[in-house]
């Protein structure tokens, strides 16, 4: 049975790639930045982490981002079925 995820966490899963790429940063150099895991940054980009509201915070941060922008929706090209579990 699939799980339906809620499109706040589509959003921020997409929002923080989009900003970590333009920011020219790896996965690795942001969990640095945030303290957090490297595989769970790569988890979170692709819908299947689940962030607290305190890493959430602690990636903002790092992104130089207001984490309410991360949590907007942005136009997606790709299907939303990658973040369908």
């Amino acid at each position: 049975m699939k799980q339906h995820i809620p499109p706040a966490f589509i959003n921020f899963a997409a929002q923080l790639k989009r900003r970590r790429k333009m920011l020219g940063l790896s996965q690795e150099a942001l969990a640095l930045v945030a303290d957090v895991d490297r595989t769970f940054v790569s988890q979170i980009e692709r819908g299947i982490g689940n962030p607290s509201l305190l890493i959430m915070t602690r990636l903002a941060a790092a992104l130089e981002i207001d984490l309410y922008r991360l949590l907007q929706p942005e136009h997606i090209s790709d299907t939303d079925d990658e973040f369908t579990l």
